[in-house]
């Protein structure tokens, strides 16, 4: 777990990402900055309060305030996207199938790449009964029943699965607190707690309830007390509401990712091979 006590300083003039002419005709692509934070709970309360005098709760959260997000991440026989994550490759990627429990809405199959801090994340809507059949045959006539955007955006998943012969690997479920800038064009804050993960060798978003180890106990996380992960998102420059918040709390980042703190977790992994994975090559 590296920290940055920098924050915001350290992202410095870095240049943008740029996006190839497929990502660009894409209709679901994200582009932004996404810095992670671990608070102590004792902080929360301040942090929600700054929150809501910019914002307010995230639309899709439930009556208590936070939803539940659970994604099925992929990585090759040797951990080549873990090892990326964990050697903080410049130039890395991710791949899930991401569902939120206790809501009807399609299954998201999303490419999350990173190029120094820059994120650019596309994904594709599909019917949660069809996912597992996109990508395991992908036939013209699945693919063709999904609008342009999203066809675009599935294919792009479904290449890279096949390319780097990605299979199943870990269940990570958490429980989210959402809130929304109503100042800013695109800033939101997020709490994450609760996360567990779960070992899974099938192509499967169903779990065991005993199953679960969990990835944000002191223990793992190696804090004197109990943390949430906090992540500020943003698009181009920090909005100043967020970098006053930082200042004020003197936070630190920290690199942060679900899926290597659950591998740590829960695998005995092999050793790192030299190669890697990276790109879309």
């Amino acid at each position: 777990m590296r920290g940055y006590r920098n924050n915001f300083a350290t992202r410095g003039s870095a240049a943008r990402l740029p996006l190839t002419t497929e990502e660009a005709t894409v209709l679901d692509v994200i582009e932004r900055y996404e810095f992670k934070y671990l608070v102590p709970e004792r902080l929360v309360p301040e942090i929600r309060a700054t929150a809501l005098s910019v914002g307010k709760l995230d639309r899709y959260a439930n009556a208590d305030g936070v939803y539940r997000i659970r994604s099925l991440y992929l990585d090759t026989r040797g951990f080549d996207l873990y090892w990326a994550n964990a050697r903080e490759q410049r130039d890395r990627f991710k791949l899930r199938v991401r569902t939120y429990p206790g809501k009807t809405s399609p299954t998201f199959l999303e490419v999350k790449r990173r190029v120094q801090d820059v994120i650019v994340k596309s994904r594709a809507a599909v019917p949660a009964s069809e996912w597992r059949e996109l990508l395991e045959h992908a036939r013209p006539a699945s693919l063709a029943r999904l609008s342009p955007g999203v066809r675009k955006a599935a294919e792009r998943f479904i290449g890279a699965y096949h390319r780097h012969a990605l299979g199943p690997t870990l269940l990570v479920d958490y429980e989210r607190e959402p809130y929304e800038s109503t100042l800013d064009t695109y800033a939101r804050l997020t709490f994450d707690r609760k996360i567990v993960c779960q070992r899974r060798e099938t192509l499967d978003l169903d779990a065991s309830d005993g199953g679960w180890r969990p990835v944000d106990h002191p223990v793992q996380t190696q804090t004197p007390e109990p943390v949430c992960v906090l992540e500020l998102k943003f698009e181009r420059r920090p909005p100043p509401w967020m970098v006053a918040l930082v200042r004020r709390l003197d936070l630190v980042r920290h690199s942060f990712s679900k899926y290597c703190y659950g591998v740590t977790a829960q695998l005995t992994l092999p050793e790192a091979r030299t190669t890697r994975v990276s790109g879309w090559q």
